[in-house]
């Protein structure tokens, strides 16, 4: 058995998967009420990986686009994991800026590196 991967392994790996710096922000969603969703403030995420895509939902004459991306983020990164609702901005400060809800989050543990989380939004 070896000794494992080095952390400074680890970083170069996570540097080159979680490629999007700065790009997303999760504003945690903290429930709904009279005046609609509430949420905390914004948790800025260093690095992710954003897989975008735009969908046409609708027939020919109702269409309507929506965003089905999927964000990558180490789990340290956020204090909670993101619930349903919870608002995602990605791109965040370039003109693609744009936000969406979770849909889900999915967690990925290992055992040497990190754990990350998929969040699919809609």
């Amino acid at each position: 058995m070896g000794r494992g991967i080095s952390p400074r392994r680890v970083e170069r790996a996570l540097d080159e998967l979680l490629c999007h710096k700065n790009l997303v922000t999760v504003d945690p969603y903290l429930g709904g009420g009279p005046n609609g969703r509430a949420y905390a403030a914004a948790v800025p995420v260093k690095r992710a990986l954003i897989v975008d895509a735009t969908k046409l939902r609708g027939d020919q004459y109702d269409k309507d686009a929506a965003i089905t991306a999927t964000v990558y983020v180490e789990r340290s990164a956020l204090a909670e994991v993101p619930t349903p609702e919870t608002r995602v901005t990605i791109w965040a400060g370039t003109p693609d800026e744009r936000s969406a809800h979770v849909e889900l989050c999915g967690r990925y543990e290992h055992p040497q590196i990190t754990d990350l989380l998929e969040v699919k939004l809609r």
